[in-house]
């Protein structure tokens, strides 16, 4: 635990590591259970890198990063209500995956230079696993946008319940202005949002999918409202812990 961080880094950093987190953790429940073995695999990576910048993050916040991670009361988290959604379809878990990474990889560089001591350095290493996240959804997605109409539909399907829910990923803290007057980060989650939008209009365009951009945004309140799904998931991850929270694992 960092302890200079002032209470608007905190507050930035805590929403990039419980949605690193949650994302991680959705990922991960597709072990064994994805469309073939090879594809299983690189999803439990990916799913093993968001976990391990989750883990980095915390560790600026908390010296106890199990407890802190898994026990929180559902008020105290600040992840978005994409990082959250279960994607229980393979179309659905990819779709989220494509549009979280893009988002992913702007929130990344916008702490490459940021004041908090050593973030620069984790964005880096980020980002370089970042890439071939990016580009494991792109390779994949383009695929099927080749494909027959079924997949074409399936991934459309996809994107129209999904792509309101990722508008979320922008909803910014309340203390996002006071962590980019002290440097903590470069843009404003306005910023990074344009964006985004661009790059994801960009991907379906030249892929052909149809799409209509969302008018509505999740209801996040600053981060501060959880969406309907997360008991379930946070119920799922104290499995263990909840057997003994005292024990040291």
């Amino acid at each position: 635990m960092s302890p200079n961080l002032s209470p608007a880094a905190r507050d930035v950093l805590l929403a990039f590591a419980d949605d690193e987190h949650m994302i991680g953790a959705r990922h991960a429940a597709w072990i064994g259970l994805g469309p073939f073995l090879e594809e299983d695999l690189a999803f439990c990576s990916i799913a093993q890198d968001e976990l391990g910048h989750a883990i980095s993050l915390y560790e600026y916040l908390t010296n106890d990063v199990d407890h802190f991670a898994l026990l929180r009361s559902p008020d105290e988290y600040r992840s978005s209500w994409l990082a959250e959604w279960p994607c229980h379809q393979w179309n659905e878990s990819l779709v989220r995956h494509w549009l979280y990474d893009h988002a992913e990889a702007l929130r990344w560089s916008n702490v490459e230079h940021s004041s908090v001591d050593g973030l620069g350095m984790l964005a880096a290493r980020a980002e370089r696993e970042e890439s071939f996240h990016r580009d494991h959804a792109e390779m994949y997605l383009s695929r099927i946008a080749d494909g027959d109409d079924q997949g074409r539909q399936m991934i459309e399907q996809a994107i129209a319940e999904l792509l309101p829910v990722a508008l979320g990923l922008w909803d910014p803290v309340a203390a996002e202005p006071d962590a980019i007057a002290e440097g903590v980060m470069a843009a404003s989650s306005a910023e990074l949002e344009a964006r985004w939008s661009a790059a994801v209009t960009a991907d379906l365009d030249r892929w052909g999918f149809a799409y209509s951009w969302p008018t509505e945004r999740p209801a996040q309140s600053g981060r501060t409202v959880r969406s309907c799904h997360f008991p379930e998931l946070q119920a799922s991850l104290q499995e263990v812990i909840a057997l003994d929270p005292t024990a040291t694992w």
